[in-house]
Parts: structure tokens; C-alpha cells; sequence
């Protein structure tokens, strides 16, 4: 008499895990898109945050030069301040002065460099970064030295051009080492960039202040920067702006 009952019971089970599978398939096919479109979103709302910080950042770096009429040194903390020794910067490479440049808001943390010009020596060294970047050299000296010419005397990086490199990576060539200028076998993009800033989770960025490499496929971790072309027109715009106006009579 309990056969019968019993049947129907493996019968209905069956069922049960037909419709839980279909069930599970139709799922599978209305979220898997769903989750596609969540995806690349996210994707793109973070492509979108490292492009607004890095307009923050460098809106706030061409702010702090025509304020103060020289490169803002690196910070030795997260969110510090600018370490300076006289004219010069305690590091060449650390963290973004977000403290110094009031630049807050931006998203993740940030690292930078500055040229020191330490290839072109006394009194060009500190130039970019000193509080009277003429006192000792002329708008044209010091243009003659960072936009130096290459030689054929002079490698990439060893001869007068000391301004920081901007370099596209070669697939089949390895990163040269982070001390060195140049970009060894790399595409040369930029050859005069004096700032540069970069997001921490850019591995091929870390700890470098001579070469910095750029990723066209990749618009999330590249770096902002600042170029000695761009740096010199704001010097004349500040020296526009400190000019008083003559009144005529």
C-alpha cells in the first residue's frame, strides 16, 4: 500500500530539481550579461576617478607654481607635506604633497618625482625647484640646458639633457633599471618633463625619477606630469601677473 505514495514522491523530487535547474540556467543567462555591464562600469567609473585626479593634481601643481614660481618638492609621508632643504628637495622621488598642494579629494594614493638637473651641476641644479629660479640663471641659460640637444657625443641621459624621460614600453624589452635615464631600447615620448606623479599601484613606476614609462592601453594607472615647455609658460604668466598695470594719462 506504500509503493505507490512512495513513487510519486521520487517523481515529484525529480521535478523539483528539473525546475531548480532550468531555474538556475535562466539565471545563469539573464545575470551573466548583467554582471558583464556591472563589470566594465566599475571598469569605467575607475578609468573615470584616476582621470579626474589627475586633472585635480595637476591643476593643483600649475596653482602652486604660479603662486610660488617653483616645482613642489616630494613628501616623506601619505598626504604630507613638501620636504625641502634650503632650495633644495630632501628626496628626488616620494609621496605627493597633498597637504602642501591642498589637493585633496583625488582618489588613491599618489608618488612623484622631480628633476633635479643634477647633470648640468651648479647653479642649474636646483633651479626648477628654488624659490628664485632666475637668481643665478636666465629663463633662455636654463632653457638652453633642459632642452639640451642630443649628440652624437651624448647618449640619452648621459649627455646635458637631465630633465626627466617620458617612454612608451616595447613589448620583447625589458624595463631599464629604475636609476637610469633614457629609455634604453623604449619609444622616447617626452624628453623634457620636470613633475611627474604617478598612482602607487603602477608597479612600473615605482621608486623611479629619471624615467617613467606610459601605457596607452592601459588610461588607469598612467601618470600626469608636468613638461619644462609647459613650466616656463606659467613662469611668464606669473611674471604677467606680478607686472603692475600702467595706468595711462
Amino acid at each position: 500500500m506504500n509503493y505507490r505514495p512512495q513513487s510519486l514522491t521520487v517523481k515529484a523530487r525529480g521535478f523539483m530539481l528539473i525546475e531548480v535547474a532550468l531555474v538556475v540556467v535562466l539565471m545563469a543567462i539573464i545575470l551573466g550579461p548583467v554582471l558583464h555591464l556591472l563589470a566594465g562600469q566599475r571598469e569605467k567609473d575607475k578609468v573615470l576617478a584616476h582621470l579626474d585626479s589627475r586633472q585635480r593634481i595637476l591643476e593643483a601643481v600649475e596653482g602652486f607654481v604660479l603662486a610660488t614660481g617653483r616645482l613642489p618638492c616630494p613628501a616623506g609621508l601619505t598626504n604630507g607635506a613638501e620636504l625641502r632643504s634650503g632650495d633644495a628637495c630632501t628626496y628626488k622621488e616620494g609621496w605627493l604633497p597633498t597637504a602642501t598642494l591642498a589637493s585633496w579629494g583625488i582618489s588613491g594614493q599618489w608618488k612623484m618625482a622631480v628633476a633635479t638637473l643634477e647633470q648640468a651641476g651648479e647653479p642649474a641644479q636646483n633651479a626648477l625647484v628654488s624659490a628664485q629660479p632666475f637668481a643665478q640663471l636666465s629663463p633662455q641659460q636654463l632653457t638652453e640646458i633642459v632642452m639640451a640637444p642630443y649628440t652624437a657625443n651624448h647618449a640619452i641621459g648621459t649627455g646635458p639633457l637631465p630633465a626627466i624621460h617620458l617612454c612608451q614600453p616595447v613589448q620583447g624589452h625589458s624595463i631599464p633599471p629604475n636609476v637610469n635615464s633614457g629609455c634604453g631600447a623604449h619609444t622616447l615620448l617626452n624628453a623634457t618633463t620636470v613633475w611627474l606623479a604617478y598612482p602607487v599601484h603602477d608597479l612600473a613606476n615605482q621608486n623611479r625619477y629619471q624615467q617613467f614609462f606610459i601605457n596607452p592601453d592601459q588610461p588607469a594607472t598612467n601618470p600626469v606630469w608636468l613638461s619644462f615647455e609647459r613650466l616656463n609658460w606659467l613662469w611668464m604668466k606669473r611674471g604677467a601677473l606680478d607686472t603692475p598695470h600702467i595706468q595711462e594719462n
